[in-house]
């Protein structure tokens, strides 16, 4: 009797050990794949309204007038191609485009009417993407930044009538050097060489004015 029931608790062990599964179910993230048909088809449906967003921001800082946005498409799609998809950069540029379109509208009206070609346009840097007056103002801005910086240097410029000021026509000037590559005071007296030339910020002392020519 105790070796049939020993057989009996084999079989029935190897019976349980039998029909359990040889591995584990496999969880929902692994149930997921994100190569289907289903995962790719909402990630294109995704990017293309992003795509048509912009295309419809284009054309109306543009001024498209166009019935299917011919100019706005055209450039979303130069866009496109130049950052590959549309990520973070696309849509930074894409911003950047539309307030700058709105602002210059000369840049705008070249771009429709083709001067301008959109591979240029997307590329192009946002100093050039401003208006005439706002990158006159930037450089005037960047010529008082540099008198700040070397306007207090002019008390120990070298003075020079070797100069004349384009404004009032005199020759009583000062300088000073604005990228030191050899001493100044030498070279005026002995000389230089034709191929050591570095620029100088002169100041009339007549009316001030301030100009940058090569040394």
């Amino acid at each position: 009797r105790r070796r049939r029931r020993r057989r009996r608790r084999r079989a029935r062990a190897e019976a349980m050990t039998s029909s359990s599964p040889s591995q584990s179910s496999p969880t929902p993230r692994e149930c997921v794949d994100d190569t289907s048909p289903e995962a790719t088809t909402t990630t294109t449906a995704e990017e293309e309204t992003t795509r048509s967003k912009v295309v419809i921001l284009l054309a109306g800082a543009l001024g498209d007038a166009t019935p299917l946005c011919d100019h706005g498409a055209k450039l979303e799609r130069a866009l496109y191609v130049a950052h590959g998809g549309v990520g973070r950069a696309y849509r930074t540029r894409a911003r950047e485009l539309v307030a700058n379109f709105k602002r210059n509208v000369k840049l705008a009206a070249s771009v429709i009417r083709g001067d301008t070609s959109a591979e240029d346009v997307v590329t192009m840097p946002v100093t050039d993407l401003a208006t005439e007056e706002a990158q006159i103002e930037r450089d005037r801005m960047e010529e008082r930044a540099v008198r700040k910086r070397t306007r207090t240097h002019f008390d120990d410029g070298v003075n020079s009538e070797a100069y004349v000021c384009p404004e009032c026509g005199s020759n009583q000037c000062k300088y000073v050097m604005l990228s030191d590559s050899r001493d100044v005071r030498k070279a005026e007296i002995w000389g230089g060489s034709s191929n050591d030339e570095c620029l100088a910020l002169i100041q009339c002392q007549n009316c001030q004015h301030e100009w940058k020519t090569a040394k």
